[in-house]
């Protein structure tokens, strides 16, 4: 089976599990805090340990290692050109809140609770590509305590750089890092076993809590607002598409070491919805919140057809 049929059955599969968190909020059995509850466990310690199993399964040789090094400084370098496009973009926009909500949710992805685990699913755990992302995912967490923080609030002494650097993530990898170069998996196998366990919790809760704020929302009003596809048009294409034609430029240089995985790992890291943080950062912020949800809902929506038709048009070429 081609590598897009296991995308896109994936995608679907992965929408399918936001059916239960919506019918439990929709025949009451759950209410909308619940989703918080939720959220706080995959955050805390469902993608920690998704992380931790990946990077105990990798194999940190010289040239990969290095590879890995030039993808964290590219992503740095596109996440901040995203950032000052945005501010291009949605210059038009008076009001400053909806604006900083708007610039957020068009530059950072949501490439842990889903980006991960989908390329897990496809590209299996101990594969290149996961460790691109991982990387990716670090990038986009150190930025959305910052520059992202700096958008909903529109106030620099909102920044949290303590949050930043100590974020659960981060310290994830690195403990993950100590341990493989430290032959733990090899000694102890059953902690690869006990991370993974927790790694599973990821996709299912993640999407169910997905399903619960959906459930919460009107459909009219998400599909009538014009600026949610604005959003989506830059946050699911325009953006991705930019990003991996550069890439692919980049790739004829020989000290840059751009491969096909990092390719695919980047295209995965960005082509995903708007970060879930959004919702959470404009509720303690002070942001624009009723965009803060229906633009993150809107991406997750529309990107069940993005994702699989981009990543076809991704593999013509690469």
């Amino acid at each position: 089976m081609s590598t897009l049929m296991i995308m896109l059955k994936n995608v679907i599969i992965f929408v399918l599990l936001a059916v239960p968190g919506y019918l439990l909020v929709k025949g009451k059995l759950l209410g909308q805090k619940e989703s918080g509850t939720l959220s706080k466990l995959l955050t805390n310690v469902g993608m920690p340990f998704l992380i931790l199993s990946s990077t105990l399964k990798l194999e940190f040789s010289g040239e990969f290692t290095k590879t890995i090094i030039i993808a964290g400084v590219v992503g740095i370098i596109f996440t901040v050109l995203m950032f000052l496009a945005s501010a291009f973009v949605v210059r038009w926009e008076s009001d400053e809140k909806r604006r900083g909500m708007m610039r957020f949710c068009m530059t950072f992805a949501n490439n842990g609770f889903i980006g991960i685990p989908l390329a897990r699913a496809v590209f299996g755990e101990a594969s290149p590509v996961m460790a691109y992302l991982i990387i990716l995912n670090i990038i986009t967490n150190v930025l959305m305590f910052t520059l992202g923080v700096y958008l909903i609030s529109g106030d620099k002494n909102a920044i949290n750089v303590k949050k930043a650097v100590l974020n659960p993530v981060l310290i994830a990898f690195l403990v993950g890092v100590v341990l493989n170069l430290a032959g733990v998996p090899t000694l102890v196998p059953e902690l690869q076993t006990y991370a993974t366990y927790f790694s599973n919790i990821v996709t299912p809760i993640s999407m169910v809590v997905l399903g619960m704020k959906l459930a919460g929302v009107q459909m009219s009003r998400l599909f009538n607002s014009w600026r949610m596809y604005y959003v989506s048009a830059f946050r699911l294409v325009v953006f991705p598409a930019v990003i991996v034609a550069i890439l692919m430029l980049l790739r004829g240089i020989p000290a840059l070491s751009v491969n096909t995985d990092m390719i695919i790992g980047f295209f995965v890291a960005v082509a995903m919805p708007t970060a879930g943080l959004a919702s959470a950062f404009s509720d303690q912020y002070n942001g624009d919140t009723d965009n803060a949800v229906i633009f993150t809902l809107g991406t997750t929506i529309l990107s069940v057809a993005t994702i699989p038709v981009l990543y076809w048009v991704l593999r013509l070429f690469v």
